[in-house]
């Protein structure tokens, strides 16, 4: 069988509304290469499945019985992909342009690139995080303090990275930073796979996603693997995307937070070994102590928000018990 310029990996797992409208832009704006949609369901009940077969019939469906996580999912289309590159793309994601094509140059042209990601805006337009640094046991450090929160303006935030960037450090720098080089192109350590374009030859040197993460660091243990490798990963800013990741209306999702626990820690362990673990546990668990505190002190004077908080600290706790 002819193999083809790409391939697009959609993993959907209960996002039907979400996902006819990542499908929908997918054709109206993909021009100028040959390419196939790959939509994995991970067990949807939503309808999901349905609705694709009798709207895009054009599409290849896989379906799982349940829900497999991102990395396994995304690795089932990459093992029956034919294009030369394959684009992992969330559902709740939609092109803005017609300008793929030139993500694909961008790669032929530069066949030391293993992964390439793009520039993603949020539904009202503003930039959205979507590369950064590898983590460190001090981002992980001001990630669990949510030390962000001392400097909430984003203007502020953007004049103290432009102004005192290089006396901040690197990874203090990104934590802070919001993208006012959002439109350069630029080699960075790792891109986020809601938008995640990777050349077949890399995946075949490096390997597949690793399928111990169930979801969140996947992405990143990949760009690492490949640098490690010899291959390059770059930001490519001339094709946007919107996500509506932040927007969708969803709050705080205690199973969301665990998990990303959980994949924290395997990567550490992964990439650091068992004092890099070790670190991680007590920054944590210490992090999320004093937020259990500080919960407990709010809880008698936000009646409206007990729900919220009781969430929260529930979540917290299961945090803090992880032992993986």
């Amino acid at each position: 069988m002819d193999k083809i310029d790409l391939t697009i990996s959609v993993v959907s797992y209960n996002t039907k509304g979400f996902l006819k409208d990542c499908l929908n832009s997918i054709y109206q704006h993909t021009r100028g290469i040959k390419y196939e949609v790959i939509v994995v369901d991970n067990g949807s009940t939503d309808g999901s499945v349905e609705m694709v077969k009798e709207e895009f019939p054009q599409v290849k469906v896989i379906e799982n019985r349940e829900n497999l996580g991102f990395a396994r999912a995304n690795n089932q289309a990459i093992k029956r992909s034919r294009g030369e590159y394959v684009l992992l793309f969330n559902p709740d994601t939609v092109f803005r342009v017609n300008s793929l094509d030139k993500m694909i140059k961008s790669m032929d042209n530069h066949p030391e690139i293993g992964i390439l990601g793009c520039r993603i805006l949020n539904a009202d337009g503003t930039i959205q995080p979507s590369n950064n640094s590898f983590p460190n046991l001090f981002t992980e450090f001001l990630r669990v303090l949510q030390l962000k929160r001392m400097v909430p303006s984003v203007k502020l935030r953007k004049k103290i990275g432009q102004k005192w960037g290089r006396l901040l450090g690197l990874t203090l720098r990104e934590y802070l930073r919001v993208y006012w080089d959002s439109e350069r192109i630029r080699e960075v350590d790792w891109v986020t796979g809601a938008c995640l374009l990777v050349r077949r030859t890399a995946v075949q040197d490096v390997g597949l996603l690793d399928e111990n993460f169930f979801m969140y660091y996947e992405d990143t243990d990949w760009c690492y693997r490949m640098r490690r490798k010899g291959w390059k990963v770059f930001y490519y800013p001339f094709f946007e995307i919107v996500h509506h990741a932040y927007t969708n209306g969803v709050g705080f999702d205690p199973t969301v937070f665990v998990e990303r626990y959980k994949s924290a820690y395997y990567y550490f362990h992964k990439h650091g070994g068992e004092k890099a673990l070790f670190l991680l546990r007590l920054i944590v668990r210490s992090g999320l102590a004093l937020r259990c505190v500080g919960l407990l002190a709010e809880y008698p004077f936000q009646i409206t928000k007990r729900e919220e908080l009781r969430t929260r600290f529930s979540a917290y706790l299961k945090t803090i018990e992880v032992n993986k």
